[in-house]
């Protein structure tokens, strides 16, 4: 018997239809697609999908799953969608990708439809666990559609979710599903409730398809949290099967039952017992450790320095503990599980986490689904603290939350402490405090030293990016505030010692700006605001900073006697109707030293769509306010 079980999270009215949308033969492009210049309903568009299907079978013990989409380039920032990339589990052959085509369509051309050769359809091995297949679209430019159709074939009965939408706008999109004999699935779709979606089952052939059309383009936006919590789309999860003499056995319904499921696999539960042979020396000297804290510490900095993470993602272990000890590396899984194992022989009590890292999505918690979360991390409960642990991504201090979890649910895995948790961080910030001593000579030009803290998240934040590229940080976070400004003897300090904030020391100087017999002085110098990022008329989705934020800038500026101030800007503060974020600027001039003084402070780090005009607007007046020149003429 072939079961579906349905469960909505829109309130828009389910539109059956009693027949499928009819598609042209591969190749074969209508003089519609062809004269297609903009897409109607979403006119800023660079390019568009004019279909996007799918379609699940089942032969035997194997998942068909068959994919074709086409796409229109409409602009020239467009030719990008022309690089087509599929990826694919390909451990233990466990995916196959077989039966590729690729057309193009190209007005300019002679012919101009052509068959991709094969020839220009290529396979790469990413690592150990995923492959991709590369298509070389020929000569991709504004005016070109492109289409392309595969088969994968999957030894394991897995259901991805599917998105109707994408960056670029879709004009239609649909995905027909068979479930394999004696399974159940579980579907939960999101959308807008302006959005109609038709949903036809067919119990004869125990399927069901689902689709979509006229969907404008989700594209990225400032301090936006997860796409994936606006993309319409439909996820899914087993929720049982039949067992071969009747009877349902039921599978991960209830958060319960998903403890119960994910602690008995080989992958995750199991692996929570294993025996580390790290050596009774180390053992011995961890456990001799006296506070409960500095003991995880210990045991959470030795598998952060002595295991290297791999890269790859995913909630379970992949190789085992044993395994990634051995190799000292391994997936986020991998490594995690091995935590936790250490940090429960050195007697704390730890469980495994499954959280949602922002960028992954929310997490509903009416929904018993595993398929929610993107990675296992630590959880360690110390005197009715919880401390979050992850040794598996850029380093965190323990007593620091990560920073991609912040703002999150998560499912702490236990039967009796466990159920869904929010992870939250109201005493840890993103703090800068800068101090500028500087003087201005009778040019004009500024010249000066500029000491920074950044404590906390700012720490955090400035350390990984000093880190990855150096002269990019200069840039980033020096350099930009102002034309021809340059940056020398830059000496960093405590960049390890996590208890101490990071101090960056440098001098600094800035060419004279003129307007006839006028000097403009910049004083926005290396606070948090260049501009406002905030500058489009329409916001779809939430605007989430990930934490609080406090921010102080002192400056102490030599004025030359040759030099007088034409109008001193007046003292203000600024603050949102909710007091969720203050602004307030102060300026002095005492003994020809002219004294600014910024604050910006957050009591809250994320606002909703429906904020979003207060928020543009708060940041278009602290911007303009920030970025007013002083004026200095002769007296």
């Amino acid at each position: 018997m072939k079961r579906f079980v349905c469960s909505l999270l829109c309130l828009a009215l389910v539109k059956l239809c009693a027949a499928q949308t009819t598609l042209p033969e591969p190749g074969e492009f209508t003089d519609a697609e062809k004269s297609i210049t903009e897409c109607p309903f979403d006119k800023e568009a660079d390019a568009v999908v004019i279909f996007d299907e799918a379609r699940v079978d089942n032969d035997r013990n194997e998942q068909i799953y068959t994919r074709r989409t086409r796409l229109k380039i409409l602009k020239q920032k467009g030719n990008r969608y022309g690089d087509v990339v599929i990826r694919y589990y390909s451990k233990d052959d466990m995916e196959y990708i077989s039966e590729i085509e690729a057309y193009s369509y190209n007005p300019k051309t002679v012919p101009d439809v052509k068959k991709v050769p094969q020839s220009a359809i290529f396979r790469q091995k990413i690592n150990e666990w995923w492959s991709v297949v590369k298509i070389a679209m020929p000569d991709v430019q504004p005016g070109t559609i492109i289409e392309y159709k595969y088969f994968i074939t999957a030894k394991r009965y897995h259901l991805n979710d599917w998105n109707f939408q994408r960056e670029i706008p879709v004009m239609h999109s649909h995905f027909s599903l068979a479930v394999m004999p004696n399974y159940e699935f579980t579907y939960r779709i999101f959308k807008s409730d302006q959005l109609p979606i038709v949903i036809k089952k067919e119990k004869s052939e125990g399927r069901i398809y689902f689709e979509m059309n006229n969907i404008a383009g989700l594209r990225d936006e400032p301090f936006m949290d997860a796409e994936k919590d606006y993309l319409q789309h439909i996820e899914f999860q087993l929720s049982g099967y039949a067992g071969m003499f009747g009877g349902t056995t039921r599978y991960m319904t209830t958060w319960d039952e998903v403890t119960r499921e994910i602690m008995q696999r080989s992958d995750f539960g199991v692996q929570l017992n294993k025996n580390i042979p790290v050596g009774p020396e180390w053992l011995d000297k961890v456990k001799a450790i006296p506070t409960a804290y500095e003991r995880m510490a210990a045991v959470y900095n030795f598998v952060y320095k002595n295991i290297n993470w791999n890269g790859i993602g995913g909630l379970v272990a992949g190789d085992g503990v044993k395994e990634t000890w051995e190799k000292k590396q391994g997936s986020s899984g991998d490594v995690n599980l091995l935590l936790i194992n250490l940090l429960k022989e050195a007697g704390l009590e730890a469980y495994p986490l499954l959280v949602s890292e922002r960028g992954n999505g929310k997490v509903n918690p009416e929904f018993p689904f595993v398929g929610q979360f993107n990675k296992t991390m630590a959880c360690v409960l110390i005197n009715d603290k919880k401390y979050v642990l992850d040794a598996a991504g850029p380093y965190t201090p323990p007593f620091m939350t990560p920073f991609t979890v912040i703002n999150t649910k998560a499912f702490l895995v236990n039967k009796k402490k466990g159920g869904i948790i929010t992870l939250t961080e109201t005493e840890k910030k993103d703090r800068n405090y800068v101090n500028i001593q500087a003087r201005i000579d009778d040019n004009g030009a500024m010249t000066g030293k500029a000491f920074i803290e950044s404590k906390e998240y700012a720490r955090l934040t400035r350390i990984r990016a000093w880190q990855r590229d150096k002269d990019r940080f200069r840039e980033n976070y020096y350099t930009s505030y102002e034309a021809g400004l340059k940056v020398d003897s830059l000496q960093m300090h405590n960049i390890d010692n996590d208890s101490l904030s990071l101090e960056q020391q440098f001098n600094f100087s800035i060419p004279a700006i003129a307007s006839g017999d006028y000097k403009l002085i910049n004083l926005n110098l290396f606070t948090s605001i260049v501009k406002n990022p905030f500058i489009s008329d329409i916001r779809f989705t939430n605007i989430d900073f990930g934490c609080l934020q406090s921010h102080t800038v002192l400056e102490d500026i030599e004025l030359p006697a040759s030099l007088k101030i034409e109008t001193l800007p007046k003292n203000l503060r600024m603050i949102m109707p909710d007091t969720s974020i203050s602004f307030m600027r102060y300026m002095e001039v005492k003994d020809n030293v002219l004294r600014v003084k910024y604050e910006i402070n957050f009591t809250r780090p994320v606002f909703t769509a429906d904020e979003y005009e207060y928020i543009k607007e708060f940041y278009k007046k602290m911007a303009g306010i920030m970025n007013e020149q002083i004026v200095l003429r002769k007296p």
